[in-house]
């Protein structure tokens, strides 16, 4: 395993110790694998449902109706 050492502000220090308490975690070790885990799964999540979400609101543009780039910018 590698070891990792970061020199922070100390207000960083006493974050990552309230969230290892609020979450139960053992240390900062922990803390800090639990909060990369924690962003890339919610990253995927993100992504994937904001795929979907564009997905449901293509379906629902009819391109025909929709006015002409002219016409859509002449409030500018």
């Amino acid at each position: 395993m590698s070891a990792i050492t970061f020199k922070v502000d100390p207000k960083i220090t006493s974050e990552l110790d309230l969230i290892k308490e609020e979450e139960g975690l053992g240390n900062r070790t922990a803390t800090f694998t639990f909060l990369i885990k924690h962003y890339l799964l919610t990253k995927e999540n993100s992504l994937d449902q904001s795929i979907q979400l564009m997905d449901k609101l293509l379906e629902r543009v009819d391109p025909k109706k929709l006015p002409s780039l002219k016409d859509q910018l002449a409030d500018i």
